[in-house]
């Protein structure tokens, strides 16, 4: 039988969810390290992001639901142990292909943890404060990759040399104590039939969603590219294009944008859903659109600026997009709509990323990361001004 909630167990859980995705952050800053040490492509750095996104988004769609059938900690645990495997290959990379098998097998891991750990932080939440469990499901994946990104870009400023296998080594051993910490959890939710069935993806978005959910996704998708773009480029960017010779200030690339988002999406939890996805659109275009002109200007400050205000923009766009859909899908179609999102997203953000890569070994990093923006700009525009006609229709 499932044991009465308690505050110490939701902060485990939630911390151990949040480890698991900084672990997802840590490859970031290290990317300008196997270029420069072992040759690593462009297009094998963008094609790590890429491949990473297609165990995630199997298990998103595959395992959802399966921890409701087996128990919240025999979905958790290995989901944990898996990110433990991952770190352990990406701590042998000195070419492309462990970069890829070890973000393929990170993937995974993080997969499995959206549903499992997100679950369990849910169920564990205090009732006296149920809006914590909204606050950790939805800032610990940006938040995550932030503090992952910006602990190997210290590592990596201070022991360039020992860094890379360092970090990953010391990641796996904190993994490594997170499952052990998920053992110890209660179980809230108990055994029942159904595993198997479970995994047959659900993808359908009732009727009552569908006039919005193409410019909605247009939109979300726009967010899923810009991340892309800065987990991938952004610490190349720093160093090659923005005048840096620290390769923290690549971290901090990374983990500026991605905090600015949740940190702005809470704030603007208050806001109406539609007001919240077209004020959160106009800002996200006008951070992305600022990613231009400090790549133009050589301008390090002005690129974290502009990463601030087109990270708010996201936190804020990205929420109120999310309940739009949300609120137009009747109870018991949730997980279908969100299935659908998340597909159309994360695919979306791969073939970016991969089209990318092998542009910048075309026309340079610059030149593609500004019309990448662009790209972004005009997608955000679009599915703004598309959600708000339906909205009103």
């Amino acid at each position: 039988m499932p044991r009465p909630r308690s505050g110490a167990a939701f902060a485990a859980a939630s911390v151990v969810f949040v480890a698991v995705c900084a672990a997802a952050g840590v490859p970031a800053p290290l990317y300008v390290v196997y270029a420069q040490s072992y040759g690593v492509s462009t297009v094998a750095l963008t094609g790590a992001f890429a491949i990473y996104i297609v165990p995630l988004l199997v298990a998103l769609l595959c395992c959802g639901s399966l921890s409701d059938h087996l128990g919240r900690r025999r979905v958790a645990v290995p989901a944990v142990v898996v990110g433990v495997v991952a770190c352990l290959v990406l701590a042998t990379v000195d070419s492309a292909l462990p970069l890829i098998v070890g973000r393929a097998v990170q993937g995974l891991s993080v997969g499995l943890a959206l549903s499992s750990l997100g679950a369990f932080v849910v169920d564990l939440v205090p009732p006296a404060r149920p809006g914590l469990a909204g606050a950790v499901t939805s800032g610990a994946p940006p938040g995550g990759i932030a503090l992952g990104a910006l602990a190997s870009g210290a590592a990596v400023q201070v022991a360039p040399a020992s860094a890379p296998v360092v970090s990953f080594l010391v990641v796996a051993g904190l993994l490594a104590a997170a499952a052990v910490t998920v053992v110890l959890l209660p179980e809230t939710v108990e055994r029942r039939p159904g595993a198997l069935r479970s995994l047959r993806p659900v993808v359908r978005v009732p009727p009552t969603a569908r006039p919005v959910f193409p410019a909605v996704c247009l939109l979300v998708a726009a967010t899923y590219v810009l991340g892309g773009f800065t987990q991938a480029l952004a610490p190349s960017l720093a160093v090659s294009v923005l005048g840096r010779h620290d390769l923290f200030s690549g971290a901090l690339a990374v983990a500026v944008y991605h905090l600015a988002g949740p940190a702005a999406g809470l704030a603007a939890s208050r806001l109406r859903a539609t007001h919240a996805l077209v004020g959160g659109s106009a800002v996200l275009a006008a951070g992305t659109a600022g990613y231009v002109g400090a790549i133009a200007a050589g301008s390090f400050a002005a690129y974290l600026g502009a990463a601030v205000v087109a990270g708010a923009g996201f936190g804020i766009a990205f929420a109120g997009a999310m309940r739009v859909l949300l609120d137009r899908s009747p109870a018991g179609t949730h997980a279908g709509t969100l299935a659908a999102v998340y597909l159309f997203c994360y695919v979306a953000a791969a073939v970016a990323s991969l089209i990318a890569g092998v542009a910048v070994e075309e026309w340079g990093l610059a030149p593609v990361a500004s019309a990448l923006c662009g790209v972004v700009v005009v997608m955000v525009a679009a599915g703004a001004t598309r959600s708000a006609q339906r909205m009103r229709a």
